[in-house]
């Protein structure tokens, strides 16, 4: 082959450079983009991303505050010194009697503020690592993953996140659950006074009161919640019209709720046994567990039914995981469509 026919060579002195061989006087080099400028695109786009998502889960978290404090409250109530005559029966009878108990309104909202400053790391592991552990549990022929290595992505995800997090959920839950009323000095100020009051009168373990129960159930979770959901996915018509249609995103919408309640179901009971964990030794409670068998013994022995006991506040969780995921993708869209005004090249994407 003539030499000024042969194709574009690669400088072994400058990798990110290609040249051209030929007898146009004109010849130049051409650059390719640095692989730093790559990187910082790359960072770009995934802060953009992290920003609508971390934003849109905080905004759904909110949404459903009130439900989620009342679940944990039907969750460890037992364990408390309120007289059992004063407990809280219900959803409906917990709403109506919090403010008026614990000073208005925003006593629903109590332990949403730690919530939501986890989200941020929460749902980067999420999604990030997430996809990470797909491609490590990828099959070496390059085929799409299947149900075992979905579940193997999810639970890798699941336990990992939960180690880096896991005194942020420690302090949410204790300030939660804390029934203080109006007129008396409350055991924890916020998340800092709770970590610091816990160390200092139960010791670092403390933070991690719960987590030996917690990774099984993030595991069950985690690896049931991404499995059902890409299972469900898949059943949805993957032609353009069908996207284009107006039930597109609420079907998506349906995928994740019934992925997220059938998730929730299975952990659930493994959920009330970390929430009571977490709890005990907290101000405000009569109740300590050496551990899990004794928190179950004690269970089956003081408390009238023990699933029943188990699936305290299941009803509160599944009424919440809808509109919390319809929320969440709204937000997430709003959120999208202002970024992508001032900036068109931002590289945001629905999530539906």
């Amino acid at each position: 082959m003539p030499f000024w026919k042969s194709p574009a060579k690669s400088d072994s002195k400058h990798p990110d450079v290609e040249f051209t061989i030929d007898t146009n006087p004109q010849s130049h080099y051409k650059f390719k983009e640095p692989w730093t400028a790559l990187a910082l695109d790359n960072l770009r786009g995934f802060s953009i991303q992290l920003a609508c998502a971390g934003g849109a889960a905080a905004v759904a978290k909110t949404t459903v505050a009130p439900l989620e404090r009342v679940k944990i409250l039907l969750q460890v109530q037992q364990m408390s010194t309120v007289p059992q005559s004063e407990q809280y029966k219900g959803l409906l009878d917990a709403l109506r009697r919090i403010p008026a108990r614990e000073g208005g309104y925003k006593a629903l909202f109590r332990g949403n503020g730690a919530n939501v400053i986890r989200l941020v790391p929460d749902v980067a592991f999420k999604f990030a690592v997430h996809d990470q552990f797909k491609l490590m549990f990828t099959p070496p022929d390059g085929s799409p993953l299947g149900v075992q290595e979905k579940l193997a992505a999810g639970a890798a995800t699941g336990i990992l996140r939960t180690l880096m997090l896991y005194p942020l959920d420690f302090c949410r839950t204790r300030l939660t659950a804390d029934r203080t009323p109006t007129g008396q000095q409350r055991p924890f100020t916020g998340i800092v006074s709770c970590l610091r009051q816990s160390w200092a009168q139960e010791g670092l373990r403390s933070w991690y009161k719960g987590m030996g129960m917690s990774l099984p159930g993030v595991a069950v979770y985690t690896s049931m919640s991404f499995t059902a959901y890409d299972t469900l996915k898949q059943r949805l018509p993957s032609d353009k019209a069908s996207k284009e249609q107006w039930w597109y995103p609420l079907a998506k919408i349906g995928c994740g709720a019934a992925a997220g309640i059938a998730a929730q179901t299975a952990s659930y009971p493994l959920d009330t046994l970390r929430r009571r964990l977490q709890v005990s030794g907290a101000p405000g409670n009569s109740v300590q567990y050496k551990g899990y068998l004794n928190c179950l013994r004690h269970m089956a022995q003081h408390e009238h039914g023990l699933v029943r006991q188990l699936f305290k506040g299941w009803g509160i969780n599944c009424l919440k995981t809808a509109p919390g995921a319809a929320v969440q993708f709204v937000a997430y869209d709003l959120l999208r469509l202002a970024i992508t005004s001032f900036d068109p090249s931002s590289g945001a994407v629905s999530p539906l």
